[in-house]
């Protein structure tokens, strides 16, 4: 018995010693990556009660007087609005043409392999060359999408100077980038179902319509939610894609551009406190993504 205990105990004092050289081995690169993600975010919130420039950060303490003028200032609010029409507007276009491909693209095509791989070019273009293609197409007069329209005799459209057609062109841009995303996510879903319940729908007289709403949509539904909220993070948190595509118009300014732009050419302080309400926005969409997961999870 005295033996068998003393075994254990220089089992578990190995064990302990194993531990803490692994915690001793991994804490340079802990202390130097948390420096490199917490620094830059303690001074951001900071430069948001300060008074200051990109050149002269740190003049002098204003408290919250900065949050007051960001909230006063209409173009945060224009900022706001094109954040969640082009959040929206991108989730749900994204979502419904990913799905509708994953559903074509579960069943036994002809070419489903090239065709696979072909959907997830727009998911590893690279950003500029995306938005460069496209706002080449989208250009007024000499445009692809203009000229294929005035085939059906549809008037020019000018993407990029009324508010609504910018809006409109960002969130289908937004939409073919974050498509394949969605579609990859679905497929591996939708095959990962049993395909018993479908059957059962089936020899229940149950049409394809109905099969999918009462018996599929159900079981995709956890994975859905994770992707809606995801896609939301991304879109929200997206820089590349309208200032790129409008080559920073003012009519699609999101939260991510005005952030940068008030940072770096108008007040720093009041740049930092429009990133900060931004980090705060997102850190609700993670933590509703974190319970979504979770329960995704706990239905599995």
């Amino acid at each position: 018995m005295t033996k068998k205990a003393k075994t254990i105990s220089a089992g578990d004092l190995q064990t302990r010693r194993d531990r803490l050289l692994s915690i001793n081995l991994a804490l340079p690169s802990i202390f130097l990556l948390g420096l490199a993600q917490l620094y830059p975010l303690v001074q951001g919130i900071m430069y948001s009660f300060q008074k200051g420039k990109t050149t002269n950060p740190s003049q002098a303490w204003v408290g919250f007087d900065k949050y007051a003028a960001l909230f006063k200032d209409p173009d945060f609010w224009n900022a706001v609005q094109f954040s969640i029409v082009f959040a929206i507007g991108g989730v749900l276009l994204s979502y419904l043409l990913g799905l509708g491909l994953a559903l074509l693209l579960v069943q036994d095509i002809p070419m489903r392999t090239v065709l696979r791989v072909g959907f997830i070019v727009p998911w590893i273009i690279p950003p500029i060359v995306g938005m460069t293609a496209w706002r080449w197409m989208m250009q007024d007069q000499s445009g692809a999408v203009n000229q294929v329209l005035s085939w059906f005799g549809i008037d020019t459209i000018f993407f990029f100077n009324d508010p609504t057609w910018t809006a409109v062109a960002a969130i289908v841009v937004k939409a073919w980038r974050s498509f394949p995303f969605m579609l990859v996510s679905l497929m591996a879903t939708l095959q990962s179902l049993d395909p018993v319940l479908d059957e059962a729908a089936a020899i229940d007289g149950a049409g394809k319509w109905k099969t999918f709403w009462n018996v599929t949509f159900p079981q995709i539904l956890p994975m859905s939610s994770i992707l809606w909220v995801l896609m939301t993070i991304w879109s929200v948190n997206d820089y590349e894609t309208p200032y790129l595509l409008t080559n920073n118009s003012p009519n699609a300014r999101n939260l991510m551009i005005f952030s940068f732009d008030e940072a770096i050419y108008r007040d720093l302080g009041t740049g930092s406190a429009a990133a900060v309400v931004t980090l705060i926005v997102l850190g609700i969409l993670a933590y509703f993504m974190l319970k979504l997961q979770k329960k995704a999870d706990d239905l599995s």
